[in-house]
């Protein structure tokens, strides 16, 4: 039976774990904190293969540089002399054009549609418990710019075969009663769905040590040993620990696991914000306020998640409040019912999301090593492509025909 190291207790990590042990590997899952946090449990929880337009974008690029000096922007980029962050830069401002836009479309399509195939597959079966809904995604618009971009954006989705629907701002209101009347329109996508992402992450912890699986919590990566081409050990604050293969798939926390390898992946922190509260009114869909890139997701029980944000390459832990606040205000100018939220700092998440330059996540084995493999760079959709990163790694680390072509997400790109 292959002894497999997998570092990351992250959703990603978590759900490679999952199908390895379903090949019979032996599986040790190494997660530098308690596992009680982490970008997986502030995720937004929507599975969306309506996101089929990459992260690296000439529309994406245009919004960083007419807003990254704006305090209460929804995106920033941090200017540092840092080599790490000049050099994503410089691979992003690559990638960001129209004919990656369309390379990528069927690329990331397939990815998320495998991964919803598989959330089906886990809800049908009973193996984890968590909630379940499909009732779409709504994008929701105040501003006509913002409803032309949306519906640009849904006639290139329907092309490449997904199921979508115009809303007038009628046809909201049907949909959710509570909305203003300042709301223009919206875009529903019939083929997203949306789950509790901490009570998914909570039923996995539960249910990998039944199959075997070890998770050692609390535990730093401190070296990797190697003897030629394969790496041998991990080196953790907790011990030695051998291995026939290992999986990176820490997040942002990837990066200087890779260092020690002499690997640099080009990944930069894409920081956001989300709280919970419990809505004064039913919110019935999951959306997105498209005019200040905000995401609702209703949780069951009357509880509802705010996010947003993105502040590119900053690592820290300090909340910007004119951030947070541009979230608040959103919410209260889509749904009157939530005017006026009081959000105190202990309410916050905020997290690190690991942006690859562009847009695609890495999913592959690395060059320099017959035994290290990789999954991280998924951006705002750890939770939404987990399942199927950790199928293709399992199929992978197998010697098995992946269920999808790997090239676009190699490392070395």
């Amino acid at each position: 039976m292959s002894k497999i190291v997998v570092v990351g207790g992250g959703a990603v990590g978590l759900f490679t774990a999952w199908y390895l042990q379903k090949k019979g590997a032996d599986v040790t899952v190494i997660e530098r904190t308690d596992m009680t946090d982490g970008c997986s449990y502030g995720n937004a929880g929507l599975i969306v293969p309506s996101h089929v337009i990459p992260f690296a974008s000439p529309e994406m690029l245009r919004k960083g540089l007419k807003n990254m000096f704006k305090a209460s922007s929804p995106v920033a980029a941090r200017m540092f002399p840092s080599a790490d962050l000049i050099h994503w830069y410089m691979r992003f401002l690559g990638a960001a054009t129209n004919e990656h836009v369309e390379k990528s479309i069927p690329i990331l399509k397939d990815l998320s549609l495998l991964s919803k195939s598989l959330y089906e597959d886990l809800k049908k079966s009973g193996d984890l418990d968590f909630p379940f809904w499909q009732k779409g995604l709504l994008m929701l618009y105040k501003s006509e710019k913002v409803g032309e971009e949306l519906r640009h954006e849904a006639e290139i989705a329907r092309k490449a075969g997904l199921n979508v629907s115009n809303l007038s701002a009628a046809d909201v209101h049907k949909l959710e009663p509570d909305t203003l009347p300042l709301v223009s329109g919206g875009v529903h996508y019939h083929s997203d769905d949306h789950l509790n992402p901490a009570a998914l992450m909570q039923s996995l912890q539960k249910a990998l040590p039944k199959l075997g699986v070890k998770i050692l919590t609390g535990c730093e990566v401190t070296d990797i040993l190697t003897e030629g081409v394969k790496a041998t050990a991990v080196v953790t604050s907790k011990g030695t620990i051998p291995f026939d293969e290992i999986v990176v798939s820490a997040g942002m926390w990837s990066l200087p696991v890779l260092k020690k390898l002499q690997v640099r992946v080009p990944v930069q922190p894409g920081k956001g914000y989300s709280f919970k509260v419990e809505a004064k009114a039913p919110i019935h869909y999951p959306a997105l306020l498209s005019d200040a890139n905000v995401a609702v997701t209703p949780l069951g029980n009357g509880l509802t998640q705010f996010g947003g944000g993105m502040e590119v390459g900053f690592g820290d832990m300090k909340i910007r409040h004119p951030r947070v606040q541009q979230v608040i205000k959103a919410v209260g100018e889509f749904y009157p019912t939530q005017t006026g939220m009081s959000i105190g700092d202990s309410e916050i998440w905020q997290g690190h999301r690991p942006c690859s330059f562009d847009g695609l996540p890495f999913i592959g084995k690395l060059k320099a090593y017959s035994n290290v493999f990789v999954g991280t760079g998924h951006s705002m959709m750890g939770v939404t492509l987990a399942p199927a990163t950790g199928l293709l790694l399992s199929e992978l680390i197998g010697g098995e025909k992946t269920s999808l072509d790997l090239n676009p997400f190699r490392i070395e790109r």
